[in-house]
């Protein structure tokens, strides 16, 4: 008797288990915050697409029109304000920061992502991989961004977005980018750059 009651203890807790994994990406809208550009539109749609593909979640693109708008954004608390994810990258991380650009790159991205943590609530996850967006002189580091609030409620959030972790060669961005100056969608830009590399 004792064997049996054990028995249906552990496949109890083996499904709530599974069941807490499963929705552990599941829940609320998620809202990715971007500015209206080629660039902003494309690097947002990959970040939709990934997540959504991954975990369900459903997830959508807020546009702003500047960086003032973008961080006013990611503070707020409110649902129909906030947004919760934003690509950023070094150079402009030490302009919000009002702090002094490195020369070396790699550690330009530890003191932005430490001052970021400690005075803003927002995590850097792993570079893309492109560093020279804006040629070699204005070499920077580019990386997703979460609000710290966020990763509560989707834990598993950094490890699908990470995915994209040196995904992205400086020639995979510039390519990105001119197809959507070009014309094309942005999401089917990032649709078929991510099943080419087989992460949907």
């Amino acid at each position: 008797m004792f064997g049996k009651n054990l028995c249906l203890w552990l496949i109890t807790a083996l499904l709530i288990i599974s069941v807490g994994s499963a929705q552990a990406c599941v829940g609320r809208i998620l809202y990715v915050g971007a500015l209206d550009t080629p660039d902003g539109r494309v690097m947002a749609e990959l970040l939709v697409l990934l997540i959504n593909e991954r975990t369900g979640t459903n997830v959508k693109i807020r546009f702003m029109d500047n960086n003032d708008q973008l961080y006013a954004a990611l503070k707020a608390l409110d649902e129909k304000d906030r947004i919760d994810i934003i690509v950023e990258d070094t150079a402009n991380a030490m302009a919000i920061l009002k702090l002094e650009r490195k020369s070396d790159l790699d550690a330009e991205l530890t003191e932005a992502k430490e001052n970021y943590e400690k005075k803003l609530d927002i995590i850097w996850l792993n570079p893309f991989g492109f560093k020279n967006r804006g040629g070699k002189a204005n070499s920077t580091i580019s990386a997703p961004l979460v609000r710290r609030d966020v990763l509560t409620n989707f834990p598993l959030l950094p490890r699908v977005l990470n995915k994209l972790s040196g995904a992205i060669s400086d020639e995979t961005y510039t390519d990105l980018i001119s197809k959507a100056k070009s014309g094309d969608k942005a999401k089917n830009i990032a649709k078929d750059f991510l099943k080419e590399k087989k992460f949907i």
